[in-house]
């Protein structure tokens, strides 16, 4: 089973437009309260507000979630994104809660990642992103995103790609070597995007080198994975040698391998 989420947002909604077509999703009964679509498989849920704050999702669904959202950029990069869900530090302002992740889905994350990617035809960049904001779920959830600046936000023509790769990675069943956690990096960590269209690694979660001083945060991202990470990966020169040293004396009190990049 598996849970589509969209807003009222521009990108998020006109992404859920194009799906209900390809996967002849039609008007169901309200599902607690909210606009729901459904085929024999696959669900999709209207909610109001943002989909970061949406952690009453985690008391009415009970499988995977997908949310279907526009990524924001300060600089205004376009690209296309995904995600898993979470807090690193006492920062929880963009929704979720303080210092908890989600339950990520790295497999699942990778065929997205690996469908657009496969099928972009654009010069607009697909990376994973590092793990941030809400909502927070302990059901498997991830974010796919359109944006980066305000022409492809509201681009009727991106939305259906993003719609199309969905389809794609529905039936992906990308290939991988170990599931891992990476550590360090920029937030659209390049080395780990690569090296998971590579097939050596599926991420659970991605903690950027902005967030590596949360060593006690390891163990969760270990922990909050529907599938057991098996290592962590770590951008050994992104990191200061305080921190790696931290970050190694975590690893080891946890049994954790690692590997450098």
């Amino acid at each position: 089973m598996v849970y589509f989420v969209y807003s009222a947002e521009t990108a998020s909604s006109n992404i859920a437009t194009e799906l209900k077509v390809l996967l002849q999703l039609e008007k169901s009964e309200d599902f607690n309260g909210l606009q729901h679509f459904s085929n024999d498989k696959i669900h999709m849920i209207g909610i109001e507000g943002r989909v970061i704050d949406a952690d009453f999702l985690d008391k009415i669904l009970d499988s995977t979630v997908i949310f279907l959202s526009r990524h924001s950029s300060n600089k205004g990069i376009s690209a296309f994104t995904v995600h898993a869900e979470g807090n690193w530090s006492n920062d929880a302002t963009l929704g979720g809660k303080p210092k908890e992740l989600s339950v990520s889905s790295p497999s699942n994350m990778l065929n997205f990642l690996s469908a657009i990617k496969n099928m972009n035809t654009t010069d607009i960049g697909v990376t994973y992103e590092a793990t941030h904001h809400g909502p927070l779920l302990n059901h498997p959830s991830f974010f796919v995103e359109l944006g980066g600046n305000e022409d492809v936000i509201a681009s009727k023509e991106h939305a259906l790609f993003i719609a199309k790769a969905t389809v794609k990675a529905l039936d992906t069943d990308a290939a991988y070597d170990k599931i891992a956690v990476g550590i360090g990096g920029m937030h659209y960590p390049e080395k780990f995007t690569r090296l998971a269209l590579e097939g050596k690694y599926a991420f659970a979660h991605i903690m950027s080198k902005y967030h590596v001083d949360c060593v006690d945060m390891i163990g969760n991202a270990f922990e909050r994975s529907d599938r057991k990470p098996e290592i962590a990966l770590i951008e050994w020169k992104s990191i200061k040698a305080i921190d790696r040293e931290n970050i190694l004396r975590e690893l080891n009190v946890l049994g954790i391998d690692y590997a450098k990049v």
